[in-house]
């Protein structure tokens, strides 16, 4: 794999105050979303959260032989995330002490929440498609909107469902959302190294590159014999 590419990636990991605000900003929507059970709300977190770079840095550090990058990836990842769970709580707590929602409605069974605490096929298969496609889409060059979107989806519900859980007093369900939350985190990783491995980037430009310099070797060789 080429250094430039690796470098690329862990280029787009943002430490800035964007960032972290987007990830705050998810976090809190995603809050409303569980205790409204509005699933606008929670599209709205996936796509405000920009999670899907520190995780393509982490598979691409790897694999690149880059673990220290790897490990910063992850810090920021981690960073982000933290903010998103921190910022779910305090808005639960805002709306509980201004009565926007009473606290006895945080543990009433909603079917968003519900899906956000246990670890599912569905859950599974998003943190899937999401590895194998957001590192398609990186080596492509073509990284869309839309990718980071899935990664969210596999990240900050189940972070926001298990903040939301603890807050409450819902050890159980709170459990099983940061449990789907680190199998998610796992799982993209470990799926965009599979496709790093399968695909091998860096290859095919390699091999073009020495096509083309055989071709530029061959046509001087031939000049020097036209002269």
């Amino acid at each position: 794999m080429h250094d430039q590419l690796v470098r690329s990636v862990i280029s787009d990991v943002k430490t800035d105050y964007a960032y972290y605000t987007f990830m705050t900003l998810s976090g809190m929507l995603a809050a409303v979303a569980f205790l409204t059970d509005s699933i606008p709300l929670l599209l709205g977190a996936m796509i405000v959260a920009p999670a899907y770079p520190p995780l393509a840095a982490v598979s691409f550090s790897i694999a690149g032989g880059y673990p220290r990058m790897a490990g910063r990836a992850l810090l920021v990842l981690f960073g982000g995330v933290a903010l998103a769970i921190i910022a779910a709580v305090v808005t639960t707590w805002l709306f509980n002490v201004t009565d926007i929602i009473s606290s006895a409605s945080n543990l009433v069974s909603k079917p968003l929440l519900e899906e956000r605490v246990r670890t599912g096929w569905y859950s599974i298969l998003a943190a899937v498609v999401a590895g194998a496609a957001g590192t398609v889409a990186v080596i492509q060059r073509k990284q869309d909107a839309l990718i980071g979107v899935v990664a969210a989806v596999a990240l900050i519900p189940a972070g926001a469902a298990g903040a939301l859980a603890a807050y409450s007093g819902d050890l159980g369900r709170a459990l099983g959302g940061f449990v789907l939350l680190a199998v998610n985190i796992l799982v993209i990783i470990a799926v965009g190294l599979l496709v790093l491995v399968a695909i091998r980037p860096g290859r095919a430009d390699a091999a073009k590159h020495d096509a083309e310099g055989g071709e530029i070797g061959t046509t001087s060789a031939e000049a020097d014999r036209d002269a």
